[in-house]
């Protein structure tokens, strides 16, 4: 199976010399307005209270997880 794989990538290889590498611009969200807007409300004056908000449900889920691979499985 490897054989099969490596006859179809070499033909492939000469095209990473062809497109040299760059940085990707696919995410223009990640560039607007609303994007600064969202990071100076996360980051701004409290951050602390916002990654306790975003982070607390993470041992809920987990816990649950706990729960339902104890009694379910």
């Amino acid at each position: 199976m490897g054989t099969d794989i490596m006859k179809i990538a070499a033909p492939l290889i000469p095209l990473a010399l062809v497109f040299p590498a760059a940085p990707a611009w696919a995410c223009t969200l990640c560039h607007s307005r609303t994007a600064e807007e969202v990071r100076a409300a996360i980051f701004g004056a409290d951050f602390l209270g916002n990654v306790a908000a975003l982070a607390l449900p993470v041992p809920v889920l987990v816990a649950a997880v706990l729960a339902a691979r104890k009694y379910l499985l």
